[in-house]
């Protein structure tokens, strides 16, 4: 190879070496440094205690800032069930949160716990109006539920599958789902006093059907001024089992 050419290699080498550290050199500097963070999608939290919580302050580098430790840090949050970091160039940084919301009220130790449709505790109160939630009680709870704990999610997550595949008017016909938590099975009781022995999650579909069908003849037999119905069985293949007073 010659001299020259050598030299030009060189050169180029050089200068792209020197392009490399003035874009590092800028990507690093103050031009880059967080003056502004905000937060979106909260409600009940606010964003300075979500802004304490991602541990991100002004004048951190943009691009240097974690966004996973970031996420994971703000989705420790009880009411918070998950957050995306996302940087608005060159000097702001948004977080974006999900958070968690009331589902269904749990009775437990002469309170109620407000679950969301994943079991996860968060609050609990003493006084709570159960117009607008479900009320799932179970067999047996643990001694100690903190705030962000599951509260047996395999029982809320079944109870939610039943109620997500309800329209509004059946829904207000259920008075309470109850799990047994050895067998982990659920009975539904309807507001007519009905108690329907759902099982577990198979057949899930078929189920909803068959329960939607019982609640219109519940109905009917009420309208009638009779309320013979004492169990529905909806644990086994093909039609259920029916329970009347007179059998």
């Amino acid at each position: 190879m010659s001299q020259g050419k050598s030299h030009k290699i060189f050169g180029i080498f050089v200068f792209i070496l020197l392009i490399l550290i003035c874009a590092y050199l800028f990507l690093h500097s103050s031009f880059f440094a967080v003056d502004k963070i905000y937060v979106s999608g909260s409600n009940n939290v606010s964003e300075s205690e979500i802004i304490k919580i991602s541990g991100l302050s002004p004048g951190m580098n943009i691009f240097t800032i974690n966004e996973k430790l970031c996420n994971q840090a703000v989705a420790i949050h009880p009411l918070i069930k998950s957050s995306t970091l996302v940087r608005h160039l060159p000097r702001q940084v948004e977080i974006q949160v999900k958070e968690r919301k009331i589902w269904a009220l749990v009775p437990y130790q002469g309170a109620l716990l407000c679950v969301d449709n994943e079991g996860i505790c968060i609050d609990k109160l003493s006084h709570f109006s159960m117009v607008n939630y479900p009320v799932i009680t179970m067999d047996k709870m643990p001694e100690h539920i903190n705030l962000g704990q599951a509260v047996n999610d395999n029982g809320i997550k079944l109870a939610w599958q039943i109620w997500n595949g309800l329209d509004a008017n059946e829904r207000k016909e259920i008075s309470q789902f109850h799990y047994q938590n050895k067998s982990g099975e659920v009975l539904i009781y309807s507001q007519g006093c009905t108690e329907f022995r759902w099982g577990n999650a198979e057949r899930l579909e078929e189920k909803i059907a068959f329960f939607k069908q019982m609640l219109e003849i519940e109905n009917d037999m009420q309208a009638k001024g009779n309320n013979d119905l004492v169990y529905v069985d909806l644990r086994f293949k093909g039609q259920p089992v029916v329970k009347t007073v007179m059998e």
